[in-house]
């Protein structure tokens, strides 16, 4: 429950934020390049934090990843509406991680052929001009993404409050997936190319969110030691497991 008071509790705040970011990097490596990957028959050689190596290749493999961010960032945003608080801040947080890594990644793998979505434009001989309408739909996409996220925050205005509950855990995430891809074998490769861009890069639309904002019904974050154990569990676990990877 929500009480009134002067500010929220920063610690809750992070602990929603850092949540909602692992739920973007667990579809999309878990649930989506790895779950296709079983489901196709094959067997995982490596799952991390930033990667997913399969004995099976190619465009379902590779699409899954995005696709289950999507999905996920659409369940999120739909049950956010129906709930407040702290639970309604973790799926708008979540929702907007899992659409704008989705909506990003195709505009980054339109651009410049390679990533998620690499193999498709290949195996459909995708032309430059379809490639063009791609990146401008992913770019649509992305702000339409940041304008769901905007509506899921009027609960939390105005735009100062806001401000603080999206730039605390959007820092946040990226100091944690850092953290987790130290611990990868190739630890300064996988924080550089791939986990700083996927947790500040693709979440900046995050940033944008507070802009306009106004009003608000005053009910604010609590400390709520539930939410500070289960991001402590998930971040333990995500060091421990995706930060060096394993094998299914």
């Amino acid at each position: 429950m929500g009480v009134r008071a002067q500010r929220d509790d920063l610690p809750t705040v992070v602990a929603a934020g850092l949540l909602a970011y692992a739920s973007a990097d667990i579809a999309h490596h878990v649930l989506g390049h790895g779950g296709a990957c079983l489901a196709l028959g094959g067997r995982i050689l490596s799952l991390t934090s930033v990667h997913v190596d399969c004995t099976v290749r190619g465009t379902a493999v590779d699409v899954a990843g995005p696709f289950a961010n999507l999905i996920v960032g659409l369940l999120a945003a739909g049950v956010a509406l129906r709930v407040r608080v702290t639970m309604r801040l973790f799926l708008a947080l979540a929702g907007g991680s899992n659409l704008f890594w989705f909506s990003l990644q195709l505009a980054f793998s339109a651009a410049t052929r390679t990533d998620d979505f690499a193999w498709a434009l290949s195996e459909f001989d995708v032309s430059e001009l379809l490639r063009y309408g791609l990146i401008a739909l992913a770019l649509v996409l992305y702000n339409l993404a940041v304008r769901v996220v905007r509506y899921l925050f009027i609960p939390f205005g105005p735009r100062p409050r806001v401000a603080r509950m999206v730039w605390g855990p959007w820092f946040a995430a990226g100091i944690f997936a850092c953290l987790t891809a130290l611990f990868d074998h190739h630890p300064w490769l996988a924080i550089s190319h791939y986990a700083a861009p996927q947790s500040w890069v693709l979440s900046v639309g995050l940033l944008f969110v507070p802009k306009g904002l106004d009003g608000g019904d005053a009910i604010v974050i609590p400390r709520q030691t539930g939410w500070l154990l289960a991001a402590l569990f998930v971040v333990a676990a995500s060091i421990l497991f995706l930060g060096p990877g394993f094998a299914v």
